[in-house]
């Protein structure tokens, strides 16, 4: 797949180019293949294979191949091979918009589709829950329904159902993990946090 420029895109690709790869992979969780010279990282339980020297990702799995020409996938892929810390999770969990710069996730088209998963699974809790295993997700239990999705090995997103009653509408929301703040800039939490929702769908 040919990717397209994206603001950022080819500082990020450039930047991985001249990176020790087993530094990569120690900051990162990806694993480095020297014949091919390509990282393999996982996202959503997928292989997500990419080539500095080619300037290229593709993915096995087609709906996680569809991913990488929407939100910006390209470039959350790359920048957290080439940005990302080895921090440990801090297993505190925080809303997206109370990150810094977080009010692009309340506004136009930046706001995460969360509405038309509540209506999907407003009364199937165990089929959202089956969803996200089949995406490499982790059962939680919150409220009626939860998951922890891995879109990227070191950033997950959990969300979490409310399913509808009499009183009140099924609501689905997304939360994360606080180191992310430390793992990636705010607009590309926003592209991880747009493929978490995405995949779902």
């Amino acid at each position: 797949m040919k990717l397209e420029n994206i603001p950022g895109e080819d500082q990020s690709w450039a930047k991985l180019a001249t990176q020790d790869p087993t530094e990569v992979c120690r900051r990162t969780h990806a694993s480095f293949d020297e014949q091919t010279e390509t990282y393999s990282l996982k996202s959503f339980g997928c292989e997500i294979s990419v080539s500095p020297a080619e300037k290229r990702i593709s993915s096995s799995s087609p709906e996680v191949a569809d991913l990488l020409g929407k939100v910006d996938a390209t470039l959350t892929y790359v920048w957290y091979l080439a940005s990302a810390h080895a921090l440990p999770l801090s297993g505190k969990l925080i809303r997206p918009d109370s990150l810094p710069g977080g009010q692009i996730f309340q506004v136009g088209t930046h706001v995460l589709p969360l509405g038309p998963l509540a209506e999907k699974y407003a009364r199937a809790p165990e089929a959202f829950v089956e969803t996200g295993e089949m995406w490499g997700g982790e059962v939680l239990d919150y409220r009626d329904a939860s998951v922890r999705l891995w879109p990227l090995p070191s950033v997950p997103t959990t969300l979490i159902l409310r399913t509808e009653d009499e009183e009140f509408p099924s609501l689905v929301n997304l939360l994360l993990d606080s180191s992310c703040r430390f793992q990636l800039p705010t607009d590309i939490i926003w592209s991880t946090c747009m493929m978490s929702a995405m995949i779902l769908r």
